[in-house]
């Protein structure tokens, strides 16, 4: 008996973790938008309303984060309920995506996205102040038609406290502040610009060699000269002294 009482607290006790920590769905986010520059899908866990309209529990929060246009949120009642994101620390919202529920357009007048960073104080960040929607389709809200500047929050929440408030998909995308953050402060790494490699210089052109005289006579060949010379002198001498007799 005390086995079954442990086991059965035990699994009481994964389910509340399992619930606390629901996240968005797979097909998450199916609207197919493009971001501004530096922006992505803001995800986490959610939070809100587990259950919709008469204890439904595919119309609780979940149905707005599951990248399913057909299912939808659907709150207890009048500004009684929302459906919303915990993104773990704070992000910059820079867009909103939203689509309304089927066959009810209606709700989509005064629908607002609220920021918070305690989750229990929330301030109005945008808020469909045009009546129903035109279409059944995508609504895109831009950053410029934000009531405050930059909103840093980590809490966002889908409400609505004219209209009912159901709701097909919620899609926010933004910028984590701290990542920004560290991002500013790395230091920037300059680019060194490598000096151009002179050619080297030519050498320079050397000059040729002048022919080496040649060379003076030795000793030994001036008398061999000298003796050639007196013989032929005395041979001149001796043809004259016969010439004479």
């Amino acid at each position: 008996m005390k086995k079954l009482i442990v086991f059965a607290i035990t699994l009481a006790l994964i389910l509340t973790v399992v619930s606390v920590a629901e996240g968005v769905g797979d097909a998450y986010p199916s609207s197919g938008f493009t971001p501004p520059e530096g922006s992505a899908i803001i995800k986490g866990e959610l939070i809100g309303n587990e259950t919709g309209w008469g204890d439904n529990a595919d119309a609780g929060r979940a149905a707005a984060f599951d990248g399913d246009i057909f299912t939808f949120f659907d709150p207890l009642g009048v500004g009684d309920g929302y459906a919303g994101i915990d993104a773990g620390e704070e992000y910059v919202l820079t867009y909103i995506v939203i689509h309304p529920r089927e066959n009810w357009n209606s709700r989509y007048d005064g629908a607002e996205i609220n920021g918070s960073n305690d989750g229990e104080n929330w301030d109005l960040i945008w808020m469909n102040e045009d009546g129903e929607a035109a279409e059944w389709e995508w609504q895109k809200i831009p950053a410029d038609q934000f009531k405050i500047k930059e909103p840093c929050y980590r809490y966002y929440r889908y409400f609505n406290e004219l209209q009912h408030g159901d709701v097909g998909e919620v899609e926010l995308y933004g910028y984590s502040k701290s990542g920004a953050a560290a991002a500013a402060a790395e230091p920037e790494v300059a680019a060194v610009e490598e000096a151009p490699v002179e050619a080297a210089p030519e050498p320079a052109p050397v000059a040729e060699a002048a022919p080496a005289p040649a060379p003076a006579p030795q000793t030994s060949d001036m008398i061999a000269l000298a003796v050639a010379a007196a013989v032929t002198a005395l041979g001149s001498a001796v043809v004259v002294s016969k010439k004479r007799k």
